[in-house]
């Protein structure tokens, strides 16, 4: 990598030393904050959803209240502190409704290269370092527009600006492939044990109509049996978040349990929290022993509508706020662990939930629904074939992950050397 000639001290410590002809401004010299509201219906909104989601996406929702009009090439910036590094550079007029600045390049120079600078790891620092407010922290933008700056000439903005665009272009396609890969393995995965926990490993064995829509056919002799017939369902106990301590009394509450950690089919040990052991008093019901599910009584989207944790290990645990608990017969339920994890088992509960940004899982639905019971001997098998097929998987999807931290971590690198001087790039 090149580097330029002569590097002066710049006296701002997330800039370091920088090249001797960039030249000290603020913010506010090179860019300005848009404040015209927009109603009008031809502007294309934004909100916070789309935020969150690392990406600003066109809607056609209608949206009531203000919003800050923007126009192509203006920089959209999420001043919350979840959304600091969520930066775009628009491509459509639009109306920024919701927790946004909309700034805008001064005469000549680029909002391409402001935008990156705003994604540097430096700035990102300095505003989160200055964010206020106890639930929703965020940055002002009388804060950003005094910040420092040592700014290179409007041509070498566009130079550097042209060179990131070419450079994260292919960092984020090969994310993008990586992305894809694990999401085709996720699925392949599902497919596996859809088609283990509910045909079975012999593709031979006479089949059966089931009679159940999610099921189909079904092996001859497997059994069909109502979910509340195998084991006894049970509230978790009733405590809160505040109430969580160092030590004490193990516990898996449902934000665990939605973990993307949290594989379903082993003991989560990643999951427990502890609370004191007075609140854990009177609560034998509330205790998970080896064979027990702890079920989430709510998700905020279908997807999660069934997610578990399920101990396949001899140390009992309390189920926490938020929690169904499914008591069975069999202390090993391995099999059932997976059934679960498949989409067409957990159609039965997504079918039944209700509510609109949290869906309810009861006890009423979960006693509703259905499992499919192999012969013991049976199940055993399937489970230790998807152990073996979805750990190759899971390895598999570990090293893509592992990919994808490695090129955004470098992208970020290169982004943050490049704006502050560090590399010349020609």
């Amino acid at each position: 990598m090149k580097t330029y000639e002569e590097y002066k001290v710049s006296g701002v410590k997330w800039l370091g030393k920088v090249p001797k002809h960039w030249k000290i401004c603020r913010f506010k010299d090179f860019m300005s904050l848009q404040t015209q509201t927009s109603l009008s219906e031809n502007k294309i909104g934004l909100e916070n959803i789309e935020c969150a989601t690392g990406k600003f996406i066109e809607t056609n929702s209608e949206f009531e209240g203000n919003g800050i009009a923007f126009d192509v090439g203006d920089v959209i910036y999420g001043k919350l502190r979840p959304y600091l590094k969520k930066v775009w550079l628009s491509t459509f007029n639009g109306n920024a409704v919701g927790d946004f600045f909309v700034f805008r390049a001064k005469n000549t120079n680029s909002a391409s290269y402001i935008r990156y600078v705003m994604l540097s790891d430096g700035f990102t620092k300095e505003a989160d370092g200055s964010t206020f407010g106890t639930k929703m922290p965020r940055v002002s933008s009388n804060f950003i527009m005094s910040m420092r700056y040592f700014l290179p000439p409007p041509f070498e903005q566009q130079a550097i600006a042209n060179y990131l665009d070419a450079k994260t272009e292919k960092m984020d396609q090969m994310i993008a492939k990586a992305e894809k890969k694990i999401e085709y393995l996720g699925e392949l995965k599902q497919s596996l044990i859809t088609r283990a926990v509910t045909r079975g490993l012999n593709p031979n064995a006479p089949l059966k109509a089931s009679g159940v829509k999610w099921i189909g056919k079904v092996p001859e002799h497997w059994k069909i049996m109502p979910f509340k017939y195998y084991g006894k369902l049970y509230k978790g106990l009733t405590f809160s978040k505040a109430d969580l301590t160092a030590t004490g009394v193990p516990v898996i509450s449902y934000g665990q349990i939605h973990s993307k950690e949290n594989k379903s089919v082993r003991f989560f040990e990643e999951g427990i929290r502890f609370i004191p052991r007075e609140l854990a008093k009177n609560g034998d019901s509330a205790l998970v022993k080896q064979g027990d599910f702890i079920f989430a009584d709510t998700s905020e989207d279908l997807k999660g509508c069934g997610n578990c944790v399920y101990n396949d290990t001899t140390n009992p645990i309390y189920a926490g706020y938020h929690t169904i608990i499914y008591k069975t017969r069999e202390r090993d339920c391995k099999y059932l662990a997976y059934l679960f994890r498949s989409n067409v088992w957990r159609s039965q509960i997504r079918c039944r939930v209700s509510g609109i940004k949290v869906y309810s899982i009861t006890q009423g639905i979960m006693s509703q629904v259905n499992i499919l019971l192999p012969p013991m001997s049976e199940q055993k098998e399937i489970s230790t074939y998807l152990d073996i097929k979805c750990s190759k998987i899971d390895h598999i999807i570990a090293t893509q992950k592992k990919k994808i931290a490695y090129l955004q971590e470098l992208k970020q690198s290169l982004i943050t050397n490049v704006v502050t001087g560090k590399i010349k790039v020609s």
